[in-house]
């Protein structure tokens, strides 16, 4: 089986996120797709008047409502402190035993890897898979 993680701040998601993450879900024909907004990321701080996490978590729960295959969760969200990708696949990887984890992220996320925290664990677990990024 086929697992992606997909993570981001979705402050606020919108339809690039959403076919992002459909694109995704053909390209590495994935069983299943989780979204995951994060609480506190490490890379980028939230910019005043950010929605509430509660109200960001529903508005990427309706964001990606019409996508099948997806669940979003709110792992990080409850975290309390920085959310480290590592520590969220390790609690991912627990129920999810024997699938092959796809870690999808932008192209900007993925010339950070190097800085992430227990990178050389993370990518033992874990297939990079990078979307090109069309902001313009």
């Amino acid at each position: 089986m086929r697992l992606g993680i997909y993570g981001g701040t979705f402050n606020p998601p919108h339809i690039g996120h959403v076919r992002a993450a459909s694109a995704a879900i053909g390209q590495l024909e994935l069983d299943v797709l989780l979204v995951i907004p994060a609480g506190m990321p490490p890379h980028k701080e939230m910019p005043r008047g950010s929605p509430n996490t509660d109200d960001r978590m529903e508005l990427t729960r309706l964001s990606f409502a019409g996508l099948g295959n997806t669940t979003v969760t709110d792992l990080e969200l409850k975290k309390e402190g920085v959310s480290y990708t590592a520590e969220t696949v390790e609690e991912i990887r627990a129920g999810y035993p024997g699938f092959d984890i796809f870690l999808i992220m932008g192209s900007d996320m993925f010339l950070t890897l190097e800085t992430w925290r227990s990178i050389r664990s993370l990518l033992r677990h874990v297939t990079p898979a990078v979307l090109s990024r069309n902001d313009g």
